[in-house]
């Protein structure tokens, strides 16, 4: 049996979130996206699937194995990484979205996304470090003097210069108010010493300069979040001209040894060891903390994103094995040995696991895309009272969004190995490389704790709970007109009663926190932002159900499909029918098997048992 190695990806599936469930295209009537048709981006999407096939998945796997090498301060990438990386640049896929005044595509978030998608899937550890760059990009395109746009953007774009997001210190994760690298004036510039470590392409020889976003405390600042700086410190300096000068005393010192992403340098960096490194103030002194949250917020969604990609392409490589696999006979036979083996396809429990990885890759995808096109309405909408409703449910989204994805797209993967069994383990098949890859997901830009904590601290409580509220509403809105559609009625019913229970848990949280008892409410906050995952994606597959449900009922009557049989017969041999009665099942089997974790999760919420909190560790 042919191994199956090359990057498998859904463009039928990626059509129909986008131009048919979300329906993009009310976007390209905006004045900001009015040169762009569906057939446009029907066009980009098939090139970026081959871009990512050709180019970036045919090294994915020798860069696994090779891994990138730190000798006397320097660090080289594996076999052919320069060359894929520059590509994606020159030839524009790292700027799809960024403005067209500044020498990107222009394109919608939720385009730039979906393309992202395959990128990241088909080489997580490239597509890491590009990504990065892209947000430094915009860092200086948002917040950078027009001097730094002049100096910095255009060799940036180009790919000849990387960027970095320089946060974490070896004392300190996400507790960045203890940062100690420090900034301070002398010949009226600035200057930062200090380290960091984890520091994603912070040395590598695919681009000729590195331009790093540091956090550090200028001197005298207050402790805490509040005192920090946001410094652009390029590894080499650079003149007024743009052309590069002298080293900038920003050594590598080192490169981590992890589980998976081997072909990502994640490095150690010292900056002004010899107090000879040069920094650029971005904003004003102590705005640090806001203008980085505004990268992380979009780095959190691109960590969803990774979880989601490489889920995707674990769940098609282990349908595809499941399809060829031939083991045992079918159940009803399992006693008559002369009975013929069968693909495991056919076996319940491999049915049951396909099913799941199905249900999470989907939910996971269209989660990120209505949260991409919300963004996009935000930016672009000519109805203000739009813009802050949308803004809103980015606010409540965002976590949500990093943190299921990257939860359920490492259960998927691990699914997506079980279903092959012992050779999953092996390096042979390109699950083992995507289970160590994918995990990471999970415990960067935040860990997926602190991602909960920001759900139930800051978001669902903003603007006196009113986001969670209009979320609601949006809900009930829904609930209320389809819930008379006899084929989904039993999932919309289901819809409705987790969608109660959130809102018990959100509503007693907010007591208990008036009360003053903050530790029980954040003990649970984990599971909480697990429920309440579950219930948007079961809303939005539900909506997808709905739409897939119309086009299907279209479907039957145009082939005359009229009684139950030869409509099972017609979701059996036509493409479309078959795929939209998989949406619809899709859905229902969410919402009977996966958004019915939440009774036990509420269950155990509303337990108020706090041993956790009493135990003597």
């Amino acid at each position: 049996m042919a191994h199956v190695e090359e990057y498998l990806y859904d463009l039928r599936e990626a059509r129909f979130v986008l131009f048919e469930h979300l329906r993009v295209q009310r976007l390209f009537e905006l004045p900001a996206f009015a040169d762009f048709e569906i057939n446009d981006i029907e066009l980009l999407l098939a090139e970026g699937l081959r871009f990512a096939q050709k180019e970036l998945s045919s090294i994915n796997a020798s860069g696994d194995r090779e891994g990138c090498r730190w000798q006397d301060g320097k660090v080289t990438t594996p076999e052919g990484f320069r060359r894929a990386y520059r590509q994606q640049f020159e030839h524009g896929w790292m700027a799809m979205s960024t403005s067209r005044a500044y020498g990107g595509q222009g394109l919608p978030y939720a385009i730039g996304a979906a393309l992202g998608e395959m990128f990241v899937g088909a080489n997580c550890s490239l597509s890491m470090v590009a990504g990065l760059t892209r947000a430094a990009i915009e860092m200086v395109i948002e917040h950078g003097t027009e001097e730094m746009r002049k100096r910095y953007l255009d060799p940036m774009l180009s790919g000849l210069w990387g960027g970095t997001m320089c946060l974490t210190e070896a004392h300190c994760g996400t507790a960045l108010g203890d940062i100690k690298t420090t900034a301070y004036r002398r010949d009226g510039k600035y200057f930062v010493r200090g380290q960091k470590i984890f520091i994603s392409g912070g040395d590598h020889d695919m681009v000729e300069n590195v331009v790093h976003l540091v956090l550090a405390r200028c001197e005298g600042a207050p402790p805490g979040t509040k005192g920090l700086s946001l410094f652009l410190i390029p590894k080499i300096r650079v003149g007024a001209d743009g052309k590069l000068g002298q080293p900038n005393d920003v050594v590598c010192t080192g490169i981590e040894k992890k589980l998976g992403i081997h072909a990502s340098p994640t490095c150690q960096l010292t900056f002004g060891d010899a107090n000879d490194c040069q920094a650029e103030l971005i904003g004003n002194e102590q705005d640090g903390i806001k203008l980085m949250f505004d990268m992380m917020n979009s780095a959190r969604i691109g960590v969803g994103l990774q979880g989601v990609a490489l889920a995707s392409w674990a769940w098609l490589a282990a349908l595809a094995y499941a399809k060829e696999r031939i083991q045992g006979p079918e159940m009803k036979n399992f006693r008559d040995a002369t009975a013929p083996s069968v693909p495991i396809v056919r076996h319940p429990d491999v049915r049951r696991m396909l099913a799941t990885m199905k249900a999470y890759v989907e939910g996971g995808r269209v989660l990120l895309l209505h949260t991409a096109y919300c963004l996009d309405l935000v930016l672009h909408s000519p109805d203000a009272t739009e813009r802050e409703h949308l803004e809103g449910r980015v606010e409540l989204l965002t976590p949500i969004c990093k943190a299921w994805c990257s939860d359920t797209g490492f259960e998927t993967v691990a699914m997506a190995l079980q279903t092959y069994g012992g050779h999953g383990y092996l390096k042979d098949y390109p699950v083992e490389q995507l289970l160590r890859d994918v995990k990471i997901a999970s415990i960067y830009e935040g860990t997926n704790g602190v991602q909960a904590l920001d759900l139930l601290g800051r978001k669902v409580g903003r603007k006196q709970g009113a986001l969670f509220l209009q979320l609601v509403a949006d809900l009930d809105a829904f609930i209320a007109k389809h819930e008379a559609n006899v084929d989904l009625s039993g999932a919309i019913s289901a819809l409705a009663h987790h969608k109660q229970k959130l809102a018990e848990i959100t509503m007693s949280f907010a007591m208990q926190q008036m009360n003053g008892d903050l530790d029980y409410p954040l003990l649970s906050a984990t599971g909480y932002l697990r429920m309440f995952g579950n219930v948007v994606v079961g809303w939005l597959l539900l909506e997808q159900a709905t739409v897939a449900h119309a086009a299907l009922q279209e479907l039957f009557a145009e082939t005359g499909a009229k009684d139950a049989a030869a409509r099972a017969a017609l979701c059996d041999e036509h493409p479309d029918a078959q795929f939209y009665d998989n949406k619809i099942k899709t859905a229902r089997f969410f919402a009977s098997n996966l958004m019915s974790q939440n009774d036990h999760l509420a269950t155990a919420i509303q337990s108020g048992d706090r041993s956790p909190l009493e135990m003597h560790f």
